[in-house]
């Protein structure tokens, strides 16, 4: 496993990837791009609709950085 992947509960194997996901796309509205879950990894769509399937933090933080219009801060303070 990745060391970026998020935890799994035995009980709900895929709400660490749900919270990851959501925590992601806040990050990463301001360039358009919206993420979601996706089997065991992620699916990032460009503001174009373009996709792209990702397993891992690292990998969808690339495909954000590739799809987006601006780069986001992933240290930045989220919109609301």
């Amino acid at each position: 496993m990745h060391w970026t992947a998020a935890p799994v509960s035995t009980a709900r194997p895929g709400l660490g990837r749900t919270q990851l996901a959501a925590a992601a796309a806040e990050i990463a509205a301001e360039s358009g791009v919206r993420i979601a879950v996706w089997g065991q990894g992620f699916r990032v769509i460009g503001p174009t609709g373009r996709t792209e399937i990702v397993a891992d933090l690292a990998a969808l933080w690339r495909a954000i950085d590739r799809l987006g219009r601006a780069q986001p801060d992933p240290l930045g303070e989220p919109r609301r």
